[in-house]
């Protein structure tokens, strides 16, 4: 599977279960979630935040912005954006 489509579920997942605070820690709590080095999620989650996917709040410390919200919530742009493979 796409790692910047499971990274964006992932998010998705903290999103849905707690709105008010949807953060996850890239560094501490990804690599658990995802079972991959934080060496290999950084790249990845730097490039999603700056194409405005993720919105930055600490070092390390993200959560879905608006269109990330939009695109993980709509199975056709999910697709389209990040295509399973």
């Amino acid at each position: 599977m796409n790692l910047k489509r499971l990274i964006m579920l992932e998010y998705r997942r903290a999103y849905d279960a707690a709105p008010a605070q949807p953060f996850v820690h890239a560094r501490d709590q990804l690599p658990g979630r995802l079972g991959r080095t934080y060496e290999e999620l950084a790249p990845h989650v730097k490039e999603l935040e700056q194409g405005r996917f993720l919105h930055w709040k600490a070092q390390d410390l993200y959560k879905l912005s608006p269109r990330g919200i939009r695109v993980t919530g709509n199975p056709a742009e999910l697709d389209l954006e990040f295509p399973e493979g």
